[in-house]
């Protein structure tokens, strides 16, 4: 987590080596970034570069090769960002929302780091 002294201000949630997490893909040698999270007012000045690279050293340093980050079409601020960082777009899902009535319009983008 990130914090303003005591005000919490973002989060990342990174997940590996878990059983019946699919997104994980069977494979031991990756992490899933989760989410990724900062309060609007302090989005830009670096809290989510920090909780990206503290999720990238976590998983390098838990001896992981790959990690792979979720996002969604219509996150263009999320997509330029997990570029920005190094991340490759892999997957492109048009129907993985198919049956979520709140989410159908939205297409998932899974991104890549190698690590």
């Amino acid at each position: 987590m990130a914090f303003d002294n005591e005000f919490p201000i973002g989060a990342v949630t990174v997940a590996s080596k878990t059983k019946n997490v699919n997104m994980l893909d069977g494979r031991d040698d990756m992490s899933v970034l989760w989410d990724i999270r900062v309060d609007d007012r302090y989005k830009r000045q670096g809290v989510g570069t920090k909780l990206f690279t503290i999720a990238v050293e976590w998983s390098k340093s838990n001896g992981l090769k790959q990690m792979k980050i979720e996002c969604q079409n219509n996150n263009v601020q999320a997509c330029r960002f997990y570029h920005n960082h190094g991340a490759i777009l892999g997957k492109i899902d048009e129907y993985a929302y198919y049956n979520d009535i709140d989410i159908e319009d939205e297409v998932q983008l899974l991104w890549y780091l190698d690590l």
